[in-house]
């Protein structure tokens, strides 16, 4: 990815507000961001940050009693490169990936548990050959039906990386890709859903291009399916990444991107999804989700 970022630095309009200067966003690139569901701690990728340029960790803030804690890595962070954190729907778990030793691919994707009392993180685990591949597994987000949905090329698929979902609660389940509607020949990556899980908006280009074309697109699910796929028109650069979604703000959408006022190579932004989601694309109101 670091390759990629190098060629992305091309300024762009800013539109969208700049997520805390200073704290997740600063002069090295961040680009995933992570809200527990209890809004007590955010989680976010960082490259480069207090670390080789190419290092990939995952840093955090928590609530204190005189506001927030100094930004740190997370005590599960190794020297391997970890990334691409998400919370589960009750927020008692964190799905990440990393190429540390032990694992099935380049990198895999993992789980760590969060005590609910002392808000210790666990020891992670690999979540094997159910999810990982020998190849690359990346960015898992969890789904509000008990799914997780991440970017794979190591499962066939239609692309270089393609999005599939699985079902965990189900033993020996394997993965589904998501479709024509969703994955296109190049890559799809870091998706996001929303808390009815009715739409995901993920990037799609090529993460390999000299010249980098990587855009957030939008889908729909309804009783039939998802509807293809849609430019969402939410980005200030051509290369975005990291869409994330706050459950208790829905309306908005996190993404990373280099822009004309981030301080780094990318840097976390926030959008309002309403300026660009509701009309023609959206389900009609008789659709439901299943």
């Amino acid at each position: 990815m670091i390759s990629i970022l190098a060629v992305s630095l091309a300024l762009a309009p800013a539109r969208d507000a700049l997520v805390r200067p200073g704290v997740i966003s600063t002069a090295a690139a961040e680009v995933r961001i992570a809200h527990s569901p209890d809004g007590r701690r955010i989680l976010w990728g960082a490259i480069g940050r207090d670390a080789a340029a190419d290092q990939q960790d995952i840093w955090e803030i928590h609530r204190v009693r005189a506001g927030w804690s100094a930004p740190a890595r997370v005590s599960f962070d190794t020297d391997a490169a970890e990334f691409d954190p998400a919370f589960s729907p009750d927020g008692r778990w964190v799905y990440f990936q990393s190429d540390r030793a032990g694992g099935l691919g380049g990198s895999d994707l993992y789980v760590v548990s969060i005590d609910p009392v002392s808000g210790r993180f666990g020891r992670p685990r690999n979540l094997g050959p159910q999810v990982n591949t020998p190849k690359e597994e990346w960015a898992a987000t969890p789904t509000p039906s008990g799914g997780l949905i991440f970017s794979s090329n190591g499962w066939g698929g239609r692309g270089k990386h393609d999005l599939y979902e699985v079902d965990l609660r189900t033993p020996g389940a394997r993965p589904v890709n998501l479709g024509d509607a969703i994955n296109g020949p190049l890559d799809d990556l870091d998706a996001a859903i929303t808390p009815d899980g009715r739409t995901l908006v993920f990037s799609a280009g090529d993460m390999d291009a000299e010249t980098a074309d990587v855009r957030l697109f939008v889908s729909y699910r309804t009783r039939s399916g998802w509807m293809p796929r849609r430019p969402l028109g939410i980005g200030c650069s051509p290369f975005v990444l990291g869409a994330a979604i706050d459950r208790r703000t829905p309306w908005l959408l996190y993404y990373a991107a280099h822009c004309s006022d981030s301080p780094g190579r990318m840097d976390v932004h926030v959008a309002d999804l309403r300026r660009v989601v509701g009309k023609p694309a959206m389900p009609a109101s008789n659709e439901s989700q299943r």
